[in-house]
């Protein structure tokens, strides 16, 4: 079920366009190797044109290229976008003729669908009415935990990682013997569980530079956090 719901999604996000993204392909003669994806996804960040974001990691996996991108100011992910390979399920069951072979999508699932800022259904849509914010009702460690238990009933003998933070879910990296074996999100609100079936068997990483920080930006940090010490100070002389 959660496979046709995230299809749909899809389908309907690709049928918009530009509306909610901004798809990047490669030429059909170009062979599609790890660093042709983390230079696609560098180019799709290029033309969001957004400084405070930048590319975090890409991982390789059977069938598709996955990558992370996170917010400078925040530190927090901010979504996660896929390149499918020639024959996997989106370019060669579902779409046919390699059509969606090479282009830079959003991954469907929690990245679609439990995304409170970049989301479909959150950012996009407005469908959530809270603010996007990392604070969520379930903390990272109980995340880790939820998502452990999950893995002991459907993959028995796999662990859950290293768990990452994004608006409204927290994405588990599973472990098999110490080494990736995929990956699973857990709602940071209801704890439901959405393992990502679609990537098939994990085959490598490529972390990308954390880029530096611009001034303004830092600057504007300190200048919120000092203001902030400063109103809140204020407030308790008057308290008094």
């Amino acid at each position: 079920m959660k496979r046709i719901i995230s299809l749909a999604i899809l389908l309907v996000a690709l049928s918009v366009g530009s509306l909610f993204f901004t798809s990047v392909s490669y030429a059909q003669t170009q062979i599609l190797t790890i660093d042709t994806a983390v230079q696609l996804f560098k180019d799709y960040l290029a033309r969001l044109q957004n400084p405070d974001l930048f590319l975090h990691e890409v991982e390789e996996y059977q069938n598709n290229f996955y990558a992370t991108y996170a917010e400078k100011s925040t530190g927090i992910f901010a979504f996660q976008m896929l390149i499918e390979k020639p024959g996997s399920f989106w370019t060669g069951g579902m779409m046919g003729n390699g059509m969606m072979s090479g282009v830079v999508m959003p991954e469907p699932g929690p990245n679609m669908m439990w995304n409170t800022k970049y989301g479909v259904m959150g950012g996009m849509m407005g469908i959530y009415r809270q603010i996007p914010t990392n604070n969520m009702t379930i903390t990272p460690e109980e995340a880790k935990t939820i998502a452990q238990q999950y893995l002991d009933t459907r993959f028995s003998g796999t662990s859950a990682g290293d768990v990452d933070t994004f608006y409204g879910y927290y994405n588990v990296d599973v472990l098999s013997g110490g080494r990736t074996f995929g990956m699973l999100s857990v709602n940071g609100y209801s704890g439901q569980v959405w393992y990502h079936s679609w990537h098939g068997a994990y085959i490598q990483t490529v972390t990308i530079p954390v880029p530096d920080v611009p001034v303004a930006v830092v600057t504007l940090i300190i200048a919120l956090t000092i203001t902030g010490f400063i109103t809140r100070a204020s407030s308790r002389r008057r308290d008094e």
